[in-house]
């Protein structure tokens, strides 16, 4: 039996040599030199930007596809009075931000209104008014037609991106050095106690200890950083008993299913908004006027609170307590007459600004109430506190693989490549045994996590072990050249 090793990797390594290139006698060999590299980087850049812009469509493309395809269903199920609430309540979204763009330009609410707005002024969609069934089926027909055109471009998007990916991956350039991998120590979050609204409480700042950490290197500053931050322990809000009284009042929140980030298509503020628990968290705040000040921190301890009641399985008391909290917050950002202003948009006229507040504290509980599931599911995982050592690549535009051999060194090995005629065939055979002897002396979970050559399962076969083996592993899959790191490209960018 014959065993080759390969050395086709090498063929993606691409290095500029100056003494590779010819020019014409007029012409400076140096100034051609500059001209050429200042050309590559420019076309490197511009395709940087291409890629980036590609990402952020799909990116915005994602988000714009599910909302518009349930403004369809809900057209298509329940009418025209469906699609003018979405008009009504985006319109109000956008006002609430005083008709303005976000900081990164028209947001997906902003472009979903305005297909809705364009839709609606359409002569033929015009024509249909006051025909239920008509309008109902040209406006689904419409937004259909959006929906699928928006499709065939996220797959036209997507496949550029794959495209640009493929072709990147067979260049190695200087863009892709990385420092490769680091593993350490990584500290489960202790939700209680990072969230207890008590005076002893305080922010922790989660730590990672790397192993064979590089001095002077990134995540060393950040760890510094970190240290410094944690020697200034923020305090939490601590919640007063003007506050809980707050939070005790009525809701103004209408019985809606557990889980829901809006109010029911059903709901309509004429006929079920509470006003009655609006005026009683009025006079509320008219008598507790402290409660607006910033620095007694209302609207953090009452999310706080809302955090921790949820995770005691208070969820009505925790929903309450998000209600305040954005009820402090809304009135705050109204300015002087903040109080009487919120009160007055949510009892008065159309109902479109309280549905907006509505909407946006069972979002918020949603969120909240999500977190501390997840939460509570990883503290009932692993014991509290445990440590655990997880691979790591430090920079995004690294990829962790695993490389796991075959089985021992064959009997006649020929070695082929550039720089093969210096190797010594007994030093390879020996490595290559020493490296099999390595990978089966794992447990059988690690080589069947190792073979599908997914990191998520290996770090949790990791995240199994206790410290000291999970160390020791490691350091075997480096030994062995089993664990690897790969990225995209190599190219001499000194500039000389």
């Amino acid at each position: 039996m014959v065993g080759k090793l390969n050395y086709s990797k090498w063929d993606n390594l691409e290095l500029s040599d100056d003494s590779d290139i010819e020019v014409h006698p007029n012409i400076d060999k140096r100034s051609f030199i500059k001209w050429k590299q200042r050309d590559i980087h420019e076309k490197r850049e511009e395709r940087r930007r291409l890629f980036d812009s590609l990402e952020a469509e799909k990116k915005n493309n994602q988000q714009l596809l599910p909302m518009l395809e349930s403004i369809a269903h809900g057209t298509k199920s329940e009418g025209s009075p469906f699609y003018s609430k979405e008009v009504s309540r985006l319109s109000v979204a956008r006002s609430e931000r005083g008709n303005k763009d976000g900081p990164d330009g028209p947001t997906v609410e902003d472009m979903v209104l305005s297909l809705l707005l364009q839709i609606h002024q359409d002569p033929s969609v015009k024509a249909q008014t006051g025909k239920d069934e008509a309008l109902q089926s040209l406006l689904v027909e419409k937004l259909d037609g959006h929906v699928s055109k928006l499709r065939m471009r996220q797959t036209e998007v997507c496949d550029q991106i794959e495209k640009m990916k493929a072709e990147d991956s067979r260049k190695i350039t200087s863009d892709s050095l990385r420092e490769g991998w680091s593993s350490g120590y990584v500290a489960k979050p202790e939700p209680a106690e990072a969230t207890k609204a008590k005076k002893s409480t305080k922010t922790k700042v989660q730590q990672i200890e790397t192993l064979n950490q590089p001095s002077g290197s990134k995540l060393q500053d950040q760890n510094a950083v970190d240290s410094d931050a944690e020697d200034g322990e923020d305090e939490v809000p601590e919640l007063n008993t003007a506050m809980r009284s707050f939070a005790d009042l009525p809701t103004t929140l209408p019985s809606t299913p557990s889980g829901s980030t809006s109010l029911p298509s059903s709901f309509v503020p004429s006929k079920h908004l509470n006003t009655d628990a609006f005026e009683v968290a009025f006079k509320f705040l008219a008598s507790h006027k402290e409660l607006l000040r910033e620095e007694s921190g209302a609207t953090d301890a009452l999310l706080v609170e809302a955090f921790n009641a949820e995770m005691r399985g208070e969820k009505a008391f925790a929903r309450r307590c998000t209600e305040k909290a954005l009820m402090i917050q809304y009135c705050n950002k109204l300015g002087k007459d903040g109080v009487s202003l919120f009160f007055k948009r949510m009892t008065q006229g159309d109902g479109r600004a309280s549905i907006v507040f509505l909407n946006d504290v069972l979002s918020t509980y949603a969120r909240i109430s999500e977190r501390s599931a997840i939460l509570s599911q990883e503290k009932s995982d692993k014991p509290e506190g445990e440590e655990q050592i997880q691979l790591v690549a430090e920079d995004p535009n690294t990829t962790i693989t695993f490389e796991i051999p075959d089985g021992p060194a064959p009997e006649n090995i020929e070695l082929e490549g550039e720089g093969s005629e210096n190797m010594d065939v007994e030093k390879v055979k020996d490595f290559l045994n020493r490296r099999w002897a390595i990978f089966n002396s794992f447990d059988e979970d690690l080589k069947q996590a190792l073979a599908t050559k997914e990191l998520d399962k290996v770090n949790q076969v990791l995240g199994k072990m206790n410290v000291e083996a999970a160390e020791e592993v490691v350091g075997k899959l480096d030994e062995a050249g089993i664990l690897n790191f790969s990225s995209s490209e190599i190219r001499d960018e000194t500039g000389k």
